[in-house]
C-alpha cells in the first residue's frame, strides 16, 4: 500500500473520528519505516479494529468508483463503532440508493430465494466485491458458492425479469430448476411452457465470444454484471476493461447480423473471430478468405482422414485445412498432423481429443458421422466431458 493510499485511508479515519489526526500521523511514519501497510500499524497499536478497516477499504473503493458521497461514507463509518455492524450493513440500513450495492442485493436475492446461496454468502461476497473490484457473481464463483451455469443463469434471470419479459416469481422458479439440474434457464422457462426467448438464429454476443475462444467464462460473467449494473453494452464494458479491442467488438457484432439472418451458422462464424483476432483483419475480410460460410449438408460416408472429418465438423478454416491436408500427405503419419493442429493453436488441446474419440466412434461403427456432428455441437456449447455426453446421449 503506497504512502499516498495509506493518507487516503488516514483522512477517512480521521474525519469519520475512529482515528485521531496525530495518532494516523504517527502510524504513517511507523509504516513508512516499518515497511508495513498502515492498517496492520494501527489494529497492532490497538487503535482500530479489523472491521474498521475493512469498512474503511470498502468506503474508499466506493468514493473511487463515485459510487459513494465522501459525507456519507464518513457517516457509515462512524456507525461500526457505535453499533458494531458492518460498513455495508450500515450502508444497507440507511437506505440510500447506491447503484452497485442496489444491484448487488437485488440480483443475490434472487439467488437466495432460489436456494442457490444463503445471506451470509452473499453479504460476504459483496463486501470482497467491494474491497476487490471483482464482480459480485465472479467473487460467489471463487467462494464455491455458485458454479459458472448457476451464475449466468441468475444474470439471465435478473435481465428477463428488468425487461418485463418474465415476473420475478417465475425467475425465482426456473432458477431454481437451473440450479438444481445444471440447465440452461431459458430452456427450463421454455419448457414450462413461456414464450421462446430466442430466435432461431440468435445467440448472445457473449456466448459467441466464449464460443469463439477470445474470453472466458470468467470474465464473460463479470463482464455481463458491470454490463447490467452501469447499463452499458456489454461490447463497451469489454473495450473499457481491456478485453476485447473495440476493431474485434464490432466484428463480434457484425457475425451476430450474420448468424440472425441465416448466412453462417454460430460455430463458423466463432471460427471467423478467431481468424479475425489471429490476423487482426475484419470480419469482412475474413468471410472471403474462409469462402466456405454456409453450412455444408452432412455426408453419410466416413471420413477417410482426420482432415476430412475437420471439414464435416465445420472446426476449421478452410485456408488452415488446407495446410492440415498437405502436412498430412507429406509426412505421411497423422500423429504429426495432431503436431501441427497443436502447435499451430488450430484446436484446442481439449477440443482436439474430444474430435479424436468421436473419430474413432465413427470408425469403428459405432456412431455415424451424422451422430458425431451432432454431439460435437452440442460439447461445443456445453464444454464438459465428452466421453460422458456421447454416453448421455444413449450412444
Amino acid at each position: 500500500m503506497s504512502q499516498h493510499t495509506s493518507s487516503q485511508i488516514g483522512d477517512l479515519l480521521s474525519g469519520a473520528g475512529l482515528v485521531q489526526k496525530e495518532n494516523i500521523e504517527a502510524a504513517l511514519s511507523m509504516s513508512v519505516a516499518r515497511r508495513q501497510p498502515l492498517g496492520k500499524i494501527l489494529i497492532d497499536s490497538g487503535l482500530m479494529t479489523e472491521r474498521e478497516l475493512y469498512g474503511t477499504l470498502q468506503a474508499q473503493n466506493l468514493i473511487r468508483e463515485h459510487f459513494l458521497q465522501p459525507d456519507l461514507a464518513l457517516s457509515m463509518l462512524a456507525y461500526i463503532r457505535e453499533n458494531g455492524r458492518t460498513f455495508l450493513e450500515n450502508l444497507i440500513e440507511s437506505g440510500s440508493r447506491i447503484e452497485v450495492i442496489d444491484f448487488g442485493l437485488s440480483l443475490g436475492e434472487l439467488f437466495i430465494d432460489a436456494g442457490a446461496i444463503n445471506r451470509d454468502d452473499l453479504m460476504t461476497a459483496m463486501e470482497t466485491s467491494i474491497v476487490s473490484g471483482l464482480p459480485l457473481v465472479r467473487v460467489l464463483i471463487l467462494q464455491n458458492c455458485l458454479d459458472e451455469k448457476s451464475a449466468y443463469s441468475g444474470l439471465t434471470a435478473k435481465l428477463l425479469v428488468k425487461e418485463g419479459r418474465i415476473a420475478r416469481g417465475e425467475a425465482v422458479g426456473a432458477l431454481k430448476l437451473s440450479h438444481m439440474h445444471g440447465d440452461h434457464i431459458e430452456e427450463i422457462l421454455e419448457f414450462g411452457g413461456f414464450k421462446k426467448f430466442r430466435e432461431q438464429n440468435f445467440v448472445r454476443l457473449g456466448e459467441l465470444l466464449v464460443l469463439s475462444e477470445l474470453i472466458g467464462e470468467l470474465d464473460l460473467l463479470g463482464c455481463v454484471e458491470k454490463s447490467m449494473s452501469a447499463a452499458q453494452p456489454l461490447g463497451q464494458v469489454l473495450v473499457d476493461e481491456g478485453i476485447l479491442s473495440e476493431q474485434l467488438v464490432q466484428s463480434a457484432l457484425r457475425a451476430q447480423k450474420y448468424i440472425e439472418a441465416g448466412t453462417v451458422d454460430a460455430l463458423r462464424a466463432s471460427q471467423m473471430l478467431r481468424h479475425c483476432a489471429r490476423t487482426g483483419q475484419l470480419l469482412e475480410f475474413s468471410l472471403e478468405e474462409l469462402a466456405s460460410i454456409k453450412p455444408k449438408a452432412l455426408i453419410l460416408d466416413k471420413p477417410q482422414s482426420l482432415t476430412a472429418l475437420l471439414e464435416v465438423l465445420g472446426l476449421v478454416p478452410l485456408s488452415e485445412l488446407e495446410q492440415i491436408e498437405l502436412v498430412g500427405r507429406q509426412e505421411g503419419d497423422e500423429e504429426k498432423v495432431k503436431e501441427f493442429i497443436l502447435n499451430r493453436q488450430i484446436l484446442t488441446k481439449e477440443c482436439l481429443e474430444a474430435v479424436l474419440y468421436g473419430y474413432d466412434l465413427v470408425k469403428s461403427g459405432r456412431i455415424a458421422t451424422e451422430q458425431l456432428v451432432f454431439a460435437v455441437h452440442i460439447w461445443l456449447w456445453n464444454r464438459g466431458d465428452f466421453r460422458a455426453l456421447i454416453t448421455t446421449l444413449g450412444w
